[in-house]
């Protein structure tokens, strides 16, 4: 029963509530077009309404347009034709991606070539907070206040140093002041190697964002060819580097530890955590798939009629084929597969009967069980001693 002095809500308090708790979700910042926005957990993107690519955590997307109503937010994305196409992610799981210098730099120099002169200000002051980028970007600023002719011996030695990006708008930007000198630049080479660093830079991304490193190995060769002196895919390629020497480490451990007794269950480890930081490395591949195989022979050879034949079994071989999926499945819902030949039959006896209870399992299907490891650990070692 309600207390006489309990605090009662009317039907004008209820609208009041539900207007508090809803106001941040009706009014949240639609993101602008132009804007870098980053995911902030794994996400579905969509390409014409159906699935088309997964986006990882911290992937960075610009935005082409926000549609406030569906709550999604159309986001550009660069395919292996060459297209550029617009996906879709929900807004909820994007934030404003945070401040990139190089990124301000050159946005602040297609600022200056359409004509938005406090924009373009600003965005050079903000890139000259970063300590790589400060002395281009008080550079260029002191260009643009010292006036044409300045800017055109600016955008020669832009083009000059591999940075056509900032060369090309400052250049056209500068067509726009008076008296202006006629520019020294091939602007129809430039634009094609924007094109190009911008296009390798973007599917690099794309690719590290699903750990394809040796992927994104090629596009960062194909952008820093069209542009070396890109400050940020320069940084990026360090950083790939760094990254795909160590997947080559983790290759190199896992080959030694494979030799070494009980050493493949460490060397798959090796071969996992190398494949989690670089998806399409060959060789590390390779060896996984080979090392299933081994793995596989090793603990839970299949029961087929070379194997049947080998240990000189008589018939169908189905209770062994029975025996062998029980193992495989009920077993090892509560723990990875052993080696066979880390235990003697009696070692298998006792474990088999100890996790029976826990794995539900019957006598007969025990005796399954058993049969076929009896029979597995054979082979095994009949292989061993070869």
């Amino acid at each position: 029963m309600q207390s006489r002095n309990a605090p009662r809500l009317n039907s004008y308090g209820l609208h009041t509530l539900f207007a508090l708790l809803l106001y941040p979700l009706l009014h949240a910042a639609a993101f602008s077009p132009g804007e870098s926005v980053r995911v902030t957990k794994g996400e579905m993107l969509l390409f014409k309404g159906e699935n088309f690519q997964p986006a990882a955590k911290g992937q960075e997307f610009t935005v082409l347009k926000h549609d406030t109503a569906a709550h999604r937010v159309f986001v550009s994305y660069l395919k292996d034709d060459d297209s550029l196409v617009a996906v879709s992610l929900p807004a909820e799981v994007l934030e404003p991606a945070p401040p990139n210098a190089w990124a301000d730099l050159v946005k602040g120099a297609q600022a200056f070539r359409d004509q938005r002169q406090p924009e373009a200000a600003r965005l050079f002051q903000r890139a000259a907070q970063d300590a790589a980028i400060k002395p281009l970007a008080i550079s260029i600023a002191a260009r643009v206040a010292a006036g044409a002719p300045a800017m055109r011996e600016l955008t020669a030695q832009l083009a000059k140093s591999g940075l056509p990006s900032l060369a090309l708008p400052l250049d056209e930007g500068t067509d726009r002041l008076r008296p202006a000198p006629p520019t020294k630049l091939d602007r129809a080479d430039l634009t094609k190697r924007v094109t190009a660093s911008q296009n390798a830079f973007m599917r690099a991304r794309q690719s590290l964002a699903r750990h394809r490193l040796i992927e994104a190995a090629k596009h960062l060769e194909t952008g820093l060819t069209a542009e070396p002196g890109h400050l940020a895919m320069k940084a990026l390629d360090a950083r790939n580097q760094r990254d795909l020497a160590d997947a080559q480490g983790m290759l190199e451990d896992a080959e030694k530890m494979r030799h070494f007794h009980k050493g493949a269950v460490h060397a798959m480890t090796a071969i996992e955590n190398g494949l989690k930081l670089c998806a399409d490395h060959v060789k590390l591949r390779a060896l996984k798939q080979e090392m299933n195989a081994q793995f596989e022979e090793r603990t839970s050879p299949p029961v087929t009629p070379a194997f049947l034949s080998a240990m000189k079994v008589k018939g169908s071989g189905n209770t062994l084929i029975e025996g062998r999926k029980l193992y495989t499945t009920r077993c090892a819902e509560c723990h990875d597969l052993e080696m066979l030949d880390s235990r003697s039959m009696d070692g298998w006896g006792k474990a088999v009967a100890g996790m029976a209870g826990r794995a539900n399992l019957k006598g007969s299907e025990q005796a399954r069980i058993m049969e076929y490891l009896g029979v597995a650990t054979a082979a095994v070692a009949a292989v061993a001693g070869q």
